[in-house]
């Protein structure tokens, strides 16, 4: 309570030197961290993602309720592993004003199958073929039956004359979104197609700074990475509306299994009986954040009943007491720069002292810190997955021969028994055993769904919030004057 009155103060204080309000059209949209990619075929970070897809169309789409639905083709199952789909009518234009056609999407696919530099080269790993039938048609045929298969073409489309001339798309985009970039030097600006509205991203790292420049007029509307407190004192102002929701986007403790310690099945089960969740989600989180056990959250289809690990610090002391050989087990854990997520390192720092295991914190810069966890450069980490859709995550994270680079097992996770396992669901698409079994493995340690909240002028209209934290609504977000 008295960091919260401090905190209010604070901003109360800065407050008494206002500035002046913005008065052009422009909405600006606060965020923690700005993008760093606009190729939508390498860009890892959360935050390219989400603005990528504004500028690029993308084959698929899921809804709120993990549906994948199209756009752009109609699509059948032909049987003998084959799929045919057929252009719909109306696609929509480039920004070089051509208009996507069969050979921008066929080739789209083929080139992030192939590119050695692709993040979706691993999922379309699993085409044999594309064929072009006629100029609305098309046919993939897959090694093996994959029931989940539409699932993995939630790719962008890219022109195909560009990729011919091997175009670089992070230094100029070129897509068929329904924004196109206006600027992205000093500033970062997207223009609405359909009504030239103008959206400028800004970063602003520090949470209380981002609400002060709220309150102040300058900004119009953020998302996210905001701590409870600065969402309890953002609800009381009578020119802010806050919105809440739940989220799927999963955040998550990863371990090294070449550590000696981390290895150990009953050592990470101690460390993740030491981690009291309640006070996080007590005290950190707005009320639509939620405990996790699993990848996916409770209304995904493949999510499994289980029965969560308890809270229990006494019993975890006692097990690390059975390996330390007397001596305090030392663990490096890696985390980003951001303040919050630097604060929820230094409590679980906190926690996992009183069982004896030492933690230390090392904070890097993103991009420093995502090429080490990458390259499986560290013992443990901590990273908010954002949008999975696919139960085949099971597979690309765990299975054993997909250690880096061929794979996203960044922790050198091996384990006989689970390879068997994850290929039975990958053919029956019945997911309940593997989840379990990496539940009962600890193979990492699910924390929290985490909410998501919108705060915003009253002079915002139209933004609602999606279940993944994508930035959609941007589409058909309003400014009133």
């Amino acid at each position: 309570m008295k960091a919260r009155i401090v905190f209010f103060i604070f901003l109360l204080c800065l407050l008494s030197a206002c500035g002046k309000e913005k008065k052009d059209t422009t909405i600006i949209f606060g965020v923690a961290q700005k993008p760093q990619n606009f190729d939508p075929s390498s860009a890892t970070d959360a935050a390219s993602e989400r603005i990528n897809r504004l500028l690029y169309s993308y084959l698929f789409n899921y809804d709120d309720s993990f549906t994948v639905n199209s756009k752009l083709v109609d699509w059948r199952y032909d049987g003998n592993l084959h799929y045919s789909f057929t252009l719909k009518e109306n696609l929509p234009f480039f920004t070089n004003m051509e208009q996507m056609n069969i050979n921008d999407i066929v080739n789209s696919i083929q080139y992030l199958k192939d590119s050695k530099t692709s993040r979706y080269r691993q999922e379309l790993s699993i085409i044999q073929s594309i064929k072009i039938n006629s100029l609305k048609t098309f046919q993939i045929t897959l090694k093996k039956f994959d029931p989940n298969f539409l699932n993995r073409l939630e790719i962008p489309i890219l022109p195909n004359k560009l990729l011919k001339k091997d175009h670089i798309f992070s230094l100029l985009p070129v897509g068929s979104g329904p924004f196109s970039i206006v600027s992205k030097e000093n500033k970062i600006e997207f223009k609405r197609k359909s009504d030239n509205q103008v959206i400028e991203f800004l970063e602003i790292k520090d949470p209380t700074v981002r609400a002060l420049k709220l309150m102040r007029n300058e900004l119009d509307i953020m998302q996210n990475d905001l701590p409870l407190a600065t969402v309890d004192f953002l609800r009381k102002q009578s020119n802010i509306n806050v919105q809440e929701k739940a989220g799927s986007n999963i955040t998550y403790l990863g371990f090294n299994f070449n550590n000696k310690y981390l290895q150990i099945k009953e050592v990470r089960a101690a460390i993740e009986m030491a981690i009291n969740k309640h006070t996080f989600l007590a005290y950190f989180f707005n009320k639509k954040t939620r405990s996790a056990n699993q990848l996916f959250p409770p209304e995904h289809w493949v999510h499994a009943s289980l029965t969560p690990n308890n809270y229990d610090p006494d019993k975890a002391r006692e097990i690390i007491k059975k390996y330390n050989n007397g001596e305090t087990i030392e663990i490096v854990y890696k985390t980003s720069t951001d303040p919050f997520r630097m604060k929820v390192a230094t409590i679980i720092q906190n926690q996992l002292a009183r069982i004896g295991v030492k933690l230390t914190i090392k904070s890097l810069d993103w991009g420093t810190y995502f090429r080490d966890i990458q390259a499986g450069n560290f013992d443990m980490y901590s990273l908010t997955w954002v949008g999975i859709k696919n139960p085949n995550i099971y597979e690309k994270i765990f299975l054993s021969k997909n250690i880096p680079p061929l794979g996203l097992n960044r922790g050198h996770y091996k384990n006989i028994e689970f390879d068997s396992l994850v290929k039975k669901s990958l053919d029956s698409n019945l997911w309940s055993p593997t989840i379990r079994f990496i539940f009962n493995d600890v193979a990492f340690i699910p924390l929290w769904f985490e909410g998501n909240v919108v705060a915003h002028s009253k002079k915002i209209k139209f933004y609602n919030l999606k279940n993944d934290g994508n930035w959609d609504s941007l589409i058909s977000i309003e400014k009133s004057q």
